[in-house]
């Protein structure tokens, strides 16, 4: 039958000793409750004079495609929550240096995976379930153990390397309310999935009950959960804006992209001839100073460009939102050091004037 406790149940059952008898003889033996508990799971109660044997778990492709799916759904759903969270934490606790559209595109990311991955998570959980109703042999499956225990792992040293990084940082007299939000964040993520498995009575038993049901704290913590990711998804909305403002603002960014690329091919231009192009058509005679995109995206109307002396000159655009560099993904990549706020701009034309022999550009 297996194991050396598998085999004696089977030969007491078979004598027709009472289970309560089995129990206490192989407790006097040293054998553990749950190894007692899985060895009796082996037989099911039966008036028969012979132990019947409990179906066992043979491992199917199913079972195995099950279980992955549920286990990677809550692993996409966790770490795409904890992301926005620290998204969350970063915009409504900024620091000096920060760039706001890095952390949107983040955010904007991680509520699109956290709205597909968890109604994954808790569908899969139902399906797991029901299933479990039905084949009572799974809730004991190997896939199951292993992966459970996996978890267990991965929640144990992200809990560990939490802690040892909130010592580190307080021996560095560097602990702020932002990090301490972090730390929060994931020491109770990773608490409460080592919890809720460590915690889970029902989770290896093979005898289930008739339809599958949760524990009160169980359903208490589903609960909580479901509420802390719909308030970061609402928050996460919220900081994000619409998809509608998410596109305009796109649009300026390009806009500003474009203008940082005239403005660098001008200045290129006058470093090659001494003097400012004319018109922007001009710059196409050279490869080094040719412009790609000198017209709107959107709108396809042309780029505001005029010489105003000898070495300056004006570029704009009319843009739909206010923004800056902080909005526009191009124009905070190229952004020189000192101009970190020079694109900045408000809604409709805005013209930027720039010294092209002093490199000291000037925004009206």
């Amino acid at each position: 039958m297996g194991s050396a406790i598998t085999e004696f149940v089977h030969a007491a059952l078979g004598r027709g000793i009472a289970r309560a008898d089995i129990v206490r003889a192989l407790q006097q033996g040293g054998w553990s409750a749950r190894e007692i508990e899985r060895a009796l799971d082996c037989f099911v109660e039966s008036d028969l004079p012979l132990p019947v044997p409990r179906k066992r778990v043979s491992g199917s492709a199913r079972e195995a495609f099950l279980f992955l799916m549920l286990f990677a759904s809550l692993y996409t759903a966790a770490f795409a929550l904890a992301s926005v969270l620290f998204d969350l934490i970063h915009l409504a606790l900024p620091q000096p240096g920060d760039l706001t559209h890095g952390t949107i595109v983040s955010l904007r990311h991680g509520i699109a995976t956290t709205l597909v991955s968890f109604p994954l998570f808790l569908f899969m959980g139902r399906v797991v379930a029901r299933e479990g109703v039905r084949n009572p042999g799974q809730r004991i499956s190997p896939v199951r153990r292993w992966l459970t225990y996996l978890t267990l792992f991965i929640a144990s040293v992200a809990v560990i390397a939490d802690l040892i990084t909130l010592v580190v940082r307080l021996l560095e007299g560097e602990v702020t309310l932002r990090f301490g939000l972090k730390v929060l964040v994931v020491a109770t993520m990773a608490g409460a999935a080592f919890l809720y498995f460590i915690m889970n009575p029902d989770r290896d038993q093979a005898s289930p009950p008739s339809e599958p049901r949760l524990s009160p704290g169980a359903r208490a913590g589903f609960a909580a959960m479901i509420l802390v990711v719909l308030a970061a998804l609402g928050l996460g909305f919220w900081y994000a804006g619409s998809p509608m403002e998410a596109r305009l603002r796109a649009h300026d960014a390009r806009r500003v992209e474009d203008l940082v690329q005239i403005g660098a091919r001008v200045e290129q231009y006058y470093r090659n001839e001494g003097v400012l192009p004319p018109s922007l058509q001009d710059l196409d005679a050279n490869p080094a100073t040719y412009i790609d995109q000198k017209t709107d995206r959107v709108t396809a109307e042309p780029y505001h460009y005029r010489v105003v002396d000898a070495t300056h000159f004006e570029v704009g655009a009319v843009f739909t939102l206010p923004g800056g560099p902080v909005d526009g993904k191009g124009a905070a990549r190229r952004a020189q050091p000192g101009e970190t706020s020079f694109w900045q701009h408000g809604a409709g034309r805005v013209v930027f004037t720039i010294d092209a022999a002093r490199q000291d550009p000037v925004a009206r």
